[in-house]
């Protein structure tokens, strides 16, 4: 599995970094990095492993009910 965070300009795939938060120190680099900022996210894995991710019950609002997470 490979994930891909960017932040203008800059993106990091994770399996480079030791943890969240030194990802997090590196898009902090392109301006402060609060909880308002958006970032994108690619995943890129086999379709088996993607589907056991959004089945997830633990992460399923964050995938399919966004809005619930946000109350």
């Amino acid at each position: 599995m490979e994930v891909f965070v960017h932040r203008q300009p800059q993106g990091y795939l994770t399996s480079e970094l030791e943890d969240v938060q030194e990802l997090e120190e590196l898009l902090a680099n392109y301006g402060p990095l609060g909880d308002n900022d958006e970032v994108t996210v690619i995943m890129s894995a086999p379709w088996p492993i993607i589907r056991g991710l959004l089945s997830n019950p633990v992460l399923n609002d964050i995938w399919f009910n966004p809005e619930r997470i946000k109350e």
